[in-house]
């Protein structure tokens, strides 16, 4: 390869380790110009245009690393691992790597946290699914909140029912029932439903009756047990012969 000097115009001979030393960087062995060889950089030498011949005596002298600035290149390694790192990927790579653990675990944790809120602020709504019902139980336990009683009027089954003339009263009814809840915990008590209808299915009279009313005083226990009898006895006036069908309901 070969480079010409911009000032004098001489012609030097080069080879690939003299550019990589030098970082392309030469200084013309006949009038002493520091110059950059890549610029003129030829595989031919070049003419000089005063006539000039290619320098043999004087060679160029390859432009130490200290001259430019840099650590000299260790010899034991190779040439192409002599260039310099960018300042700018040495501060990266020297910078200490961000620890992601902790900032994981503070997001899980937040998040945790968000969710138990929004389990909290549902649970009414949420208690009534008896699949998730355990778990708020035990979640109330160590929170310290209260869940509102279970409540499934499906869940509860009559067990007998009778409607007939009151035996002291006159123009009045002796509705007698009796019923048990079947859920698997104990439930709100309901709210005891009952319809009249005459012969062709037309509604006559319906009443709708609350714990206090059916058992005829307030409920010794605040929630319905799972699988204990009630007894309902009701009197009621007499809606007259129009009133064929009866029909019971829990709400």
């Amino acid at each position: 390869m070969f480079t010409q000097c911009p000032h004098c115009l001489s012609v030097h001979a080069l080879t690939a380790a003299d550019l990589a030393v030098g970082r392309g960087r030469l200084r013309c062995g006949v009038c002493e110009t520091e110059f950059d060889a890549l610029e003129r950089l030829a595989d031919t030498a070049p003419q000089a245009a005063s006539g000039l011949r290619r320098s043999e005596a004087a060679p160029p002298r390859v432009i130490a690393a200290a001259e430019l600035g840099m650590a000299p290149a260790d010899p034991a390694r190779p040439k192409s691992a002599a260039i310099s790192e960018p300042a700018f990927t040495r501060g990266l790579r020297n910078r200490a790597p961000l620890r992601s653990g902790p900032w994981w675990l503070a997001s899980a944790a937040l998040g945790l946290l968000l969710s138990t809120q929004i389990v909290l602020a549902q649970r009414a709504e949420l208690s009534q699914d008896p699949s998730l019902r355990p778990w708020l139980q035990r979640l109330c336990s160590a929170f310290g909140c209260d869940l509102p009683a279970y409540s499934d009027p499906t869940q509860i089954r009559l067990l007998h029912r009778d409607v007939g003339p009151h035996p002291s009263v006159p123009d009045a009814l002796l509705v007698t029932a009796s019923f048990r809840s079947e859920a698997p915990w104990p439930q709100a008590w309901p709210v005891l439903e009952l319809s009249m209808s005459d012969l062709e299915g037309r509604l006559v009279a319906l009443r709708r009756f609350g714990v206090s009313e059916y058992l005829g005083q307030p409920p010794e226990q605040p929630t319905l047990p799972p699988g204990q009898p009630v007894m309902v006895e009701l009197e009621l006036l007499d809606p007259g012969n129009q009133a064929i069908a009866f029909e019971f309901g829990f709400l």
